[in-house]
């Protein structure tokens, strides 16, 4: 009886326990839930404070940082372009300097006349395309007022580019063709304080006799006879100009071109060959003429060396000295390799066939911008010698057989244009 009142008063007391322990965990869950829900009032509040920051405050702060860096990047801008106009100022003010103080200068020119330049020219006007070329390729060709009428339709590239422009925009003036009808009076309204050209050719020395009567220094440059001509012409121009080391430069590059085409050649022997640059009457590349040295630098030997400048020949004299290759100068499209056979077979006959060059079908008609790699005795003398050498050794190319007709489109001239 007593076992069974113990164990009811357990079991009561088990139960009392129970019970508190469910009414403390009930009030435990409601005070957990009235603080889960505070909780999420307050982030409520708080996320809707921080969406009205959003909604009003930000925009302007946004915009704000938006001006500054707007204003900011203006006038980094500014600062930018003012710095780089005072840099590009002051380099141009060092060059005029450092031009100006190599004058005044004085040159002997082909003439062995001694011409005075007393300032750095600004108003330069060139004679004929070799002169042109060596102007533009020293650098002056922003000094250039006036060009003669074949330098604007014979230059190669990059040269015809630069003139084409000059010409367009008005900055250049056309004087007429120096070879044919110079303008004295062309030249002077140009008021140029130096006129360049090149001894020997057209009416130059007529032109500088005249010129010189107005005070005006004429150079007349040496291109006449060999390389070596060409690159003191070049350095002549350099001085004349104000533009010495661009001028050396230039010298320097063709130099290293000749020393690359003389190691390729080395190992080939000399080719016989005729430059044919007029056709019936046939004019022919003497000995003493730069283009006589052009043929030797490429591996050949002239077979009318003997005769000097450019003599007129006959027939007769082509057969007899049988050049083993034939090179015709189209002249603009003139001329062709039937032209050439048609004055040889009017003059004596069959005979033509025994020609070594027509025998073995190594004539070749030069066209294009490239006729003036090999007729003008300027800065790209040394490429008109690196394709006379293509044609006279094509295998020290790579190049199985020359086409009949050599130009820019038929055969490859690396780095003349550059």
């Amino acid at each position: 009886m007593r076992d069974a009142r113990r164990s009811v008063d357990v079991s009561a007391s088990v139960l009392a326990i129970t019970l508190a322990i469910m009414v403390v965990l009930v009030a435990l869950s409601a005070y957990s839930l009235s603080e889960v829900q505070s909780i999420n009032r307050r982030l409520s509040s708080l996320s809707s404070s921080v969406s009205n920051i959003n909604n009003t405050i930000m925009p302007e702060v946004s915009a704000k940082l938006a001006y500054e860096s707007e204003e900011l990047g203006s006038l980094l801008s500014g600062l930018n372009s003012s710095v780089s106009y005072e840099v590009s100022r002051l380099n141009s003010t060092i060059k005029e300097l450092s031009v100006s103080l190599r004058f005044p200068v004085e040159i002997v020119d082909a003439l062995n006349e001694t011409v005075f330049i007393p300032s750095a020219p600004t108003r330069v006007v060139t004679l004929d395309p070799a002169a042109t070329e060596d102007v533009i390729a020293v650098g002056a060709a922003g000094q250039l007022v006036g060009i003669d009428n074949n330098s604007l339709i014979y230059l190669p590239p990059p040269f015809n580019y630069t003139v084409n422009k000059l010409y367009e925009n008005g900055s250049v003036k056309n004087i007429g063709s120096t070879y044919t009808s110079p303008s004295i009076e062309a030249i002077l309204s140009l008021r140029p304080d130096l006129v360049i050209g090149t001894a020997g050719w057209g009416y130059n020395n007529y032109i500088a006799s005249v010129l010189g009567q107005y005070g005006i220094p004429v150079l007349l440059l040496p291109s006449y006879n060999s390389l070596s001509d060409v690159y003191e012409s070049i350095i002549m121009v350099g001085e004349a100009t104000g533009h010495v080391q661009q001028a050396v430069s230039t010298v320097e590059r063709d130099s290293e071109l000749m020393a690359s085409l003389e190691s390729r050649l080395s190992n080939y022997s000399p080719v016989s060959v005729a430059l044919v640059s007029w056709i019936n009457p046939t004019y022919v590349t003497g000995g003493g003429t730069f283009q006589d040295s052009m043929i030797s630098l490429a591996g050949g030997v002239n077979v009318f060396e003997n005769s000097t400048g450019w003599p007129v020949i006959s027939a007769e004299e082509m057969l007899n000295s049988n050049p083993q290759v034939i090179i015709v100068m189209s002249n603009g499209g003139l001329f062709n390799e039937t032209s050439l056979i048609q004055w040889l077979s009017s003059s004596i006959g069959p005979a033509y066939e025994n020609i070594s060059a027509i025998k073995y079908g190594r004539v070749y008609v030069v066209e294009g911008w490239y006729e003036s790699l090999l007729s003008e005795p300027a800065v790209l003398l040394p490429y008109g010698v690196e394709l006379l050498a293509e044609v006279l050794h094509p295998q020290a190319f790579n190049i199985t057989q020359p086409p009949g007709v050599i130009s820019p489109s038929t055969l490859s001239l690396p780095g003349a244009t550059s």
